[in-house]
């Protein structure tokens, strides 16, 4: 189950802001039944109260100020799951794509209004958009140095996810890449950044036959033509993918991708 915290909402009148006691009557109630409970919470007092609250799962990282140490103590005690979810305020990896792993699926004018900077909200792209902000992208990026870290020396356990799918500049299959990028670039080793994506996501679903490579799992995984603890760039040199065993067919996924779509008459 996932739950929406958030200041924004409310301001517009959107909707009315949870409480901190609706919070603890839900994750009370989720886990009565062994329902799992993710929190989508942007700031710091949200993110304060879910986490007392019991929630397995935070969603979305502080990007406005920093930790405190009422924070850090209470990461502690309870150390949630923590998805940061932070690659849709990043600059496209489609402004850096030197192998074509991005354009490879997505349409040439998605591109263009990337590499434009038409295509996001008041975010970084190759051409920064008209109504973007240098110095808030700065601060965010300030921000995330100190709070990411932080995050995990403080107990959260790191979850790989992502907004993939919000808009074209983000799109399913090459985001997961481009987050995993963000938290090396913000800390943590490429074995840790995989861990995050591997073994961890099973962990908290309670998976027991995915996630590693052992005897009596099912045999998911991915050959790469260069080693990701090198470089975590590597992770996008994909030699082949195989799903329970069997061998996935990129070049026919792949053709598929590119295919012009047409329309009845």
């Amino acid at each position: 189950m996932k739950i929406w915290v958030d200041e924004r909402d409310a301001r517009r009148g959107a909707m009315m802001k949870l409480s901190a006691e609706i919070v603890t009557a839900i994750v009370g109630e989720a886990h009565q039944h062994g329902i799992l409970v993710h929190a989508h919470a942007l700031d710091l007092p949200n993110q304060k109260m879910v986490v007392k609250a019991g929630i397995d799962v935070l969603v979305h990282t502080i990007t406005g100020e920093k930790l405190d140490e009422e924070y850090v103590a209470l990461l502690k005690e309870k150390k949630p799951y923590w998805t940061p979810v932070m690659g849709l305020g990043d600059r496209p990896d489609v402004c850096d794509d030197d192998h074509n792993f991005v354009e490879q699926v997505l349409p040439a004018k998605v591109v263009a209004d990337i590499r434009e900077g038409r295509n996001g909200f008041n975010m970084p792209g190759c051409t920064p958009p008209p109504n973007a902000n240098p110095a808030a992208i700065a601060k965010r990026e300030d921000t995330l140095k100190y709070n990411f870290p932080k995050m995990i020396e403080s107990g959260a356990r790191l979850v790989l996810g992502t907004d993939a799918g919000v808009i074209p500049k983000y799109s399913f299959g090459w985001a997961e890449h481009h987050e995993i990028g963000m938290y090396v670039r913000l800390g943590l080793t490429p074995a840790q950044a995989i861990i995050s994506a591997t073994s961890r996501p099973t962990e908290v679903l309670k998976l027991k036959d995915t996630g590693t490579l052992a005897a009596g799992k099912r045999a998911d995984f991915v050959v790469l033509n260069a080693n990701p603890l090198v470089d975590i760039k590597n992770t996008r040199e994909i030699d082949s993918v195989y799903l329970n065993g069997a061998k996935v067919d990129r070049a026919r996924l792949l053709a598929g991708f590119n295919k012009t779509p047409t329309t009845s008459p």
